[in-house]
């Protein structure tokens, strides 16, 4: 009789112990977030983005994903970060599309220079019909799924050391790309000498002459300090580059339906956040790099179709060896519905 008392007590611990014992939802995780940005909310809308995130999901789940956020690169290079959150050992990034290109070629139809006739009709692109099929087969192909898409700054633009006010004044320039072949190949395009160039010596290559300008957003040229080797700049807007706030969809799914949602919630609040800072930077880079100095110049539409008509074919060719030509010809009619629809 005491055996089957001693039986049923144990049971009845076990019963009592485990209801008041957490779940693994319950008891709360933590997860990681990297980006390769500066960690300076107001300056980076990258480092904006992973800020909102953060706040949301941890608001959102009371606390249980807490969010640790990993700026400047602290996790490893890009690629090596895309790595880790494929095999979910970091469970979310923001990475640029330059960066993920490797894991899914037809990231780089987003870097076709020219493509987008204003940020408007980019982000009505990425949010549209082509941007959810995209982030689909992106999600099929490398099991990450993108939660946000944003930019890590307004429009690159070409900042060099004499005037540029027309497509033949880059003619035999040396301008610093990174190392992207769409981007080397539109430079070569456009008659100037591409020459990749790690962005921390970007500084000192204009500096001591190995280059003779850049293409950058303003705000990367102002952070830089790169005003001080730069004295003109032509707003071409030649390309708006994508980032992407993505999780490790295993983790994703592990997760209750629940926080989930947060998730999910925290990416689309986070994206907002992310473009406002982009809109400010747009609206105010022209005239803080004027107050430093630097001679900005706007150029006619006729102007700025001559930057397309010569740099942008070279790419797209590129882009038809390598890429499946739905993404190519998909991307094209999609710009051309969303600037339609202005």
């Amino acid at each position: 009789m005491n055996r089957v008392v001693k039986q049923l007590s144990v049971v009845i611990l076990i019963i009592f112990f485990s209801g008041m014992l957490p779940t693994a939802a319950e008891a709360g995780t933590t997860i990681k977030i990297a980006h390769s940005d500066n960690p300076q909310v107001f300056d980076s809308p990258i480092h904006a983005m992973s800020i909102v995130f953060k706040g949301i999901v941890e608001q959102e789940t009371q606390g249980q994903i807490k969010v640790n956020i990993f700026p400047s690169a602290q996790l490893g290079k890009e690629r090596e970060v895309m790595e880790a959150v494929k095999l979910g050992s970091i469970e979310a990034v923001v990475l640029g599309e330059g960066s993920v290109v490797n894991f899914f070629p037809p990231m780089e139809v987003l870097g076709l220079p020219f493509l987008f006739p204003s940020i408007d009709v980019a982000w009505k692109v990425m949010d549209g019909p082509f941007g959810r099929e995209f982030k689909e087969s992106f999600l099929k192909t490398t099991g990450v799924r993108i939660v946000g898409t944003a930019a890590p700054g307004p429009w690159r633009n070409f900042g060099t050391n004499k005037p540029v006010r027309k497509v033949e004044d880059l003619k035999g320039l040396r301008i610093r790309t990174i190392e992207s072949q769409a981007h080397q190949a539109m430079v070569k395009g456009l008659g100037a000498a591409p020459t990749p160039t790690a962005f921390g010596e970007v500084y000192q290559a204009l500096k001591t002459g190995i280059v003779d300008g850049l293409e950058l957003p303003y705000q990367a040229i102002l952070n830089m300090k790169l005003d001080e080797v730069i004295k003109y700049l032509i707003v071409d807007g030649h390309i708006f580059t994508q980032h992407f706030l993505m999780v490790n969809d295993k983790w994703f799914r592990g997760l209750p339906p629940d926080q989930q949602r947060a998730v999910l919630h925290a990416g689309e609040v986070s994206q907002g956040a992310s473009r406002g800072i982009v809109r400010i930077w747009e609206a105010a880079g022209a005239d803080l790099l004027r107050q430093r100095g630097v001679d900005i110049y706007f150029p006619t539409e006729k102007e700025r179709q001559a930057f397309k008509d010569l740099g942008q074919p070279p790419v797209l060719a590129m882009l038809r060896q390598t890429v499946d030509k739905k993404w190519i010809d998909g991307v094209l009619k999609a710009v051309e519905d969303a600037s339609k629809a202005r």
